[in-house]
């Protein structure tokens, strides 16, 4: 699955809204989380771990949209 598809399927992603510690928590901290994680991505040069980031990211991405208003 890559980063466009994740984004297109955000509605279907399915999140314990209890293992959250309260949705405004990781709106809070996504945005340090996510720059963290490009660092991340942009040290590496393996290129595997590289879109597995970018997968993550992605879908970190679509969880906020859909959580944080």
């Amino acid at each position: 699955m890559n980063t466009q598809d994740i984004l297109k399927n955000a509605n279907n992603i399915s999140l314990d809204e209890a293992a959250l510690a309260g949705p405004g928590k990781l709106c809070e901290l996504w945005p340090t989380v996510k720059e963290g994680l490009e660092l991340l991505e942009a040290a590496l040069k393996n290129p595997a771990l590289k879109v597995i980031i970018g997968v993550i990211v992605a879908a970190g991405d679509a969880i906020i949209g859909k959580i944080c208003k």
